[in-house]
């Protein structure tokens, strides 16, 4: 089952209130719920952007601590950052971050989210990847057991 998505990459949604949520100015998870890349080679990073207010201009950065409610340090201002149009209504932005660009005891990380006071919606979704223990198991709210589908020889 080589490339079998369920069972070699985890996967993590960054809003608890369901798909294409309102966003506000927050940390997506928010903090004491930031993302664990412990054991884990790379994560992708997608933003899928609903409707965006034209008032807005959405800013995404991809952030590092060194606990799960730790203070939020800056990775990257070119690759770990972008700044949306209104334009931009229905596009997915898609970061790659090889967990080895953390710095040292930093492995938690979030979506810094700003410039967005007038409902501009959006998902925000982490795939980690390169796991050093496979087959990962996936949280079971989020993906439950007969939510997955393998048919493999």
């Amino acid at each position: 089952m080589r490339g079998c998505f369920s069972k070699d990459m985890y996967l993590v949604a960054a809003q608890t209130g369901g798909p294409e949520d309102a966003l506000t100015t927050a940390e997506y998870p928010a903090s004491a719920s930031f993302v664990d890349v412990t054991g884990y080679e790379w994560v992708n990073i997608i933003v899928h952007l609903g409707a965006i207010n034209a008032s807005d201009t959405p800013t995404f950065k991809i952030q590092q601590s060194d606990s799960i409610s730790g203070t939020m340090d800056t990775i990257d201002t070119v690759y770990c950052k972008k700044v949306a149009a209104h334009t931009d209504d229905d596009q997915a932005l898609m970061f790659y971050l090889e967990t080895s660009q953390l710095d040292a005891d930093h492995h938690f990380i979030t979506v810094d989210v700003s410039g967005v006071a007038n409902a501009t919606y959006g998902d925000i979704i982490y795939l980690l990847g390169g796991a050093r223990d496979r087959p990962v198991t996936q949280s079971t709210t989020l993906v439950p057991t007969d939510n997955q589908f393998i048919k493999a020889g």
